[in-house]
């Protein structure tokens, strides 16, 4: 693999990153995590696989996956979903 695109992956890595800290930080300025906040935020993240191997992420994306996987967002996924989304928004 050339610097070129190491350098390119790094980049939309680092953009990606970016724009979900944006993202985390608006979902949770109200203190909750609404269903549909959560799908969106999953969809997200789909759309951007670059995200993924980085552990906070990996944890919001086991949450998230769980409440998908079920059907539900419970209150217990619910605060920690919060939680992780404040941590990783800054």
């Amino acid at each position: 693999m050339d610097d070129t695109m190491l350098d390119d992956s790094m980049m939309r890595r680092s953009d990606a990153l970016q724009e979900m800290m944006r993202l985390a930080r608006s979902l949770v300025s109200d203190g909750e995590v609404t269903n549909m906040e959560a799908k969106v935020f999953h969809a997200w993240i789909e759309r951007n696989p670059d995200v993924k191997g980085i552990p906070a992420v990996d944890e919001i994306v086991g949450i998230l996956t769980n409440v998908f996987a079920d059907g539900r967002l419970s209150d217990s996924e619910r605060d920690e979903l919060v939680r992780l989304l404040e941590e990783f928004g800054g």
